[in-house]
C-alpha cells in the first residue's frame, strides 16, 4: 500500500516538473518574441530588457543570448558583452550556426583573429548558407599575411557563391 502511494507521489512530482518546464519554455519564448519585436522597431533598450527577462525565466534558452549578442555588436563598447552572450548561446545550443557566425564577427572586431576563424568555420560547417564566413576567413588570413590560406578561402568562397 505504501509503495503505491510513494509511486503516485513520485509520478505526480515528475508530472509537475515536466509541466513547469513547458510553461517556463513558453514564457521564455514569449519574452524573447517581445524582445525581437522591440529589436525590429529599433527600441533597443526595451529589447534588451525583454531578452534579459527571458534568460531569467530559462537560462538554457539559446535565442535570447544570441539576440543580446547581436544587439551588443551594434553598440559601441559592448563587443565583450556580445562575445559573452554569443558564447553562452552556443553553450546552450552548439548547433546554432548564426550564433557561431556572429561570434566570429564579434571576435574579428575584437582582433581575436584565430578565434574568429574557428567561429566562422563552425558556422559554415553547420549551415552552408554562411558562405560569407569563408570570405571573412580569407580576409583574416590576408590581414595576418598568410597569402596561401587567404587565396584558398577566397577561392572556396567564390566556388560556393557560384553554386547559387
Amino acid at each position: 500500500m505504501q509503495n503505491k502511494i510513494k509511486g503516485k507521489i513520485i509520478f505526480l512530482g515528475i508530472f509537475i516538473i515536466l509541466i513547469s518546464k513547458d510553461l517556463l519554455a513558453e514564457t521564455s519564448f514569449s519574452l524573447y518574441s517581445e524582445g525581437l519585436s522591440f529589436y525590429k522597431e529599433k527600441k533597443y533598450q526595451e529589447a534588451e530588457a525583454k531578452f534579459k527577462e527571458s534568460i531569467k525565466v530559462n537560462q538554457w534558452y539559446a535565442l535570447p543570448y544570441y539576440a543580446l549578442g547581436r544587439l551588443y555588436i551594434r553598440q559601441n563598447g559592448k563587443v565583450k558583452d556580445a562575445i559573452i552572450n554569443l558564447q553562452k548561446a552556443i553553450e546552450c545550443d552548439n548547433n546554432l550556426a548564426n550564433a557561431n557566425f556572429y561570434l566570429g564577427l564579434a571576435q574579428l572586431i575584437s582582433e581575436k583573429y584565430i578565434e574568429a576563424i574557428h567561429s566562422f568555420k563552425r558556422a559554415y560547417e553547420l549551415d552552408k548558407k554562411y558562405a560569407e564566413a569563408l570570405f571573412n576567413i580569407a580576409v583574416i588570413y590576408e590581414h595576418l599575411g598568410n597569402d596561401y590560406m587567404a587565396f584558398f578561402y577566397y577561392r572556396e568562397y567564390l566556388k560556393e557563391t557560384e553554386k547559387k
